[in-house]
């Protein structure tokens, strides 16, 4: 039998949020397929770490929020390799606090690292995309503004309105050599933790074990491991969008149901102030 063809050996991939969590599980692996790949993120001695560990890695100390930063970040990595094949706009800033009593500021921080610094980035590497005539784009957003995550608001509005962008830009981008694809990962267990306005949390602060099976499922995490494998899969076969597992593309479905949406948020709020009762 014939060996399969590794799509992925030799392209050149620039993935920010690189430090830790997906961002690192999916440096790892496009480097372990022969990638040439780009790490971008603001903890210098996280990506240093991670560099070591791979072949002809390119280390980018980046705030992704910062327009300018995010264009030389691009800028670099084709300096560097000469072309970019895969963008992967992964960076991303989770604020936790009540939606009474989110601010300007936190609604704009969010909206800097989670819209404008990918969509910064997303044109800078058009130019050369188009050049090259070929290229994808792949961009992880997140189900949660479908749902409605309590507590979460700056992330899941901003994330929603990366949704809307990504679908903006792939009607748009139809045709002319670019693949933009989007990524729904669901819940994820990282050592990150979030930015919270109400003390420190844990990551299964939406989670209960009373919780019914569906709330469960939904909220039930996968690794960055997970989804590292799943990245590399969607530039081996390219599609418009994945779902990280069934469950996630379970929840999106439901999240059109609004009686179901509304039952499994307030289980998850319901979740958030039996271990923080201040909120």
């Amino acid at each position: 039998m014939a060996e399969r063809k590794n799509k992925v050996a030799g392209k050149v991939v620039l993935i920010t949020g690189a430090s830790s969590g997906i961002g690192a599980a999916t440096a790892l692996a496009f480097n372990s397929k022969g990638a040439r790949v780009a790490i971008a993120a603001r903890r210098k001695e996280r990506l240093d770490q991670l560099s070591g560990k791979m072949q002809d890695a390119l280390a980018l100390q980046v705030d992704i929020s910062r327009e300018e930063e995010a264009r030389q970040m691009v800028r670099d990595t084709i300096g560097y390799f000469g072309r970019i094949d895969v963008l992967i706009n992964n960076a991303a800033q989770i604020i936790i606090s009540p939606a009474d009593t989110v601010n300007s500021e936190d609604l704009i921080s969010a909206f800097r690292t989670n819209l404008i610094g990918p969509v910064t980035a997303t044109r800078e590497a058009m130019i050369q995309m188009k050049k090259q005539g070929a290229g994808q784009i792949i961009n992880v957003g997140s189900p949660g503004f479908m749902m409605g995550i309590p507590f979460y608001s700056p992330y899941v509005c901003s994330k929603a309105a990366f949704c809307a962008w990504t679908r903006t830009i792939q009607a748009e981008w139809e045709g002319n050599g670019i693949m933009v694809s989007e990524y729904f990962p669901g819940y994820i267990l990282t050592d990150s933790k979030p930015e919270s306005r109400i003390g420190e949390v844990e990551q299964d602060l939406l989670m209960s074990s009373d919780q019914n099976w569906l709330s469960r499922k939904f909220t039930h995490a996968r690794t960055p491991e997970d989804v590292a494998k799943q990245l590399v899969r969607l530039v081996e076969k390219p599609k418009i969008l994945t779902y990280s597992g069934n469950a996630v593309k379970l929840g999106a479905l439901i999240s059109n149901i609004p009686k179901f949406r509304l039952s499994l948020a307030k289980q998850m709020a319901r979740s958030a102030r039996e271990k923080k009762p201040e909120i």
